[in-house]
């Protein structure tokens, strides 16, 4: 399981993006509630909005890994279900929220990925992932963060990106890390997870200056 606890951001050197893995994108049915038709792949994995009929597939996703999950990511409660993860699909958690789920070479769901708190002014975003335990370590995780830290500094014309996790969360911290993110430091008391504030690694990705 991997998950920096805050949609937060990716890779911002222009040399970097222009070498990312490839892509192609392609219209797909939208998310309900979201405007993102993008699909984005590698050749690998696949992202794409949520749609309601991913619905079954996210919750099963989400019970398989639950007590991974659970200590970095309250929301995911042992009873998920169904009325808990659509009002993600529609956009009704945080409007302003860009969500794809994560798809496997074989297209089985394996995870979700998403900018949330767009700031538009400052042209921000956080970036966020998580996936689940049977499919890790395999370079999921790190491979979304850059095909949608592409797509978000690219496509979305935002400037930063950034990845937010708990400093005891390591494997997401070493997702940023693989997925090419400039380490900021540590923010104390960051984030507050079932009542006790952890502090937190940052790191960024930025466009070209």
């Amino acid at each position: 399981m991997l998950y920096p606890l805050s949609y937060g951001g990716l890779p911002g050197q222009g040399s970097w993006l222009a070498n990312a893995v490839g892509r192609k994108a392609r219209t797909v049915e939208p998310a309900v509630g979201h405007d993102t038709e993008m699909e984005l792949t590698d050749g690998r994995i696949t992202l794409r909005p949520p749609v309601r009929a991913d619905g079954p597939a996210v919750v099963a996703s989400v019970l398989s890994c639950q007590p991974d999950l659970y200590p970095w990511l309250p929301w995911a409660v042992p009873d998920y279900s169904l009325d808990h993860v659509q009002p993600w699909i529609d956009g009704e958690i945080d409007p302003t929220a860009i969500p794809f789920v994560v798809l496997d070479p074989d297209g089985r769901h394996v995870g979700a990925i998403g900018l949330n708190a767009v700031d538009g002014e400052n042209r921000r975003a956080n970036l966020g992932y998580w996936i689940r335990t049977d499919a890790g370590g395999r370079g999921y995780a790190s491979a979304a963060t850059v095909l949608l830290a592409e797509h978000a500094l690219t496509v979305l014309e935002i400037d930063r990106v950034e990845i937010i996790m708990s400093v005891e969360n390591e494997p997401s911290r070493r997702v940023a890390e693989r997925a090419g993110g400039h380490y900021e430091g540590v923010l104390r008391k960051r984030l507050l997870l079932h009542g006790r504030h952890h502090d937190a690694h940052s790191f960024s990705l930025v466009s070209p200056d």
